[in-house]
């Protein structure tokens, strides 16, 4: 990731929200943008699963429904009670929740091929495979 070249666009954000619910809502993304400012720096940092080695949000679960299969989180919504542990524990703040959706949003990296590294212009997303 370079946060440097990140122009807070919600290019990235849309296009997930687009990918996996069909909706222009960047607030069902898997990524979020975060702009922060202070009297020196304004600084725009896209939040998204860094897949722990050892990732606490599956060892946070209750239910298990989250499960790392060596290349991202997978959840399972029918495990999910949305009690939240899984975001408390992660280090990154990269797990979210919307209202309508029945599981925390946590990337899958498009199943191996992330839209969102495709589709932003700034080039500040990467994904380097496993």
């Amino acid at each position: 990731m370079h946060t440097e070249k990140c122009a807070a666009c919600g290019v990235c954000e849309l296009t997930c929200a687009l990918r996996h619910f069909k909706v222009n809502n960047p607030k069902k993304s898997m990524i979020r943008v975060e702009v922060h400012f202070s009297s020196e720096v304004l600084a725009n940092i896209p939040k998204v699963c860094g897949v722990c080695p050892d990732p606490p949000c599956v060892k946070a679960c209750p239910t298990g429904a989250l499960r790392f299969n060596g290349r991202w989180i997978e959840v399972n919504e029918d495990k999910c009670t949305l009690c939240k542990m899984c975001a408390e524990a992660c280090p990154n703040g990269s797990i979210f929740f919307h209202p309508e959706v029945k599981r925390p949003l946590i990337c899958d990296l498009c199943l191996g091929d992330p839209e969102c590294v495709k589709m932003c212009p700034m080039g500040a997303l990467e994904y380097r495979g496993h």
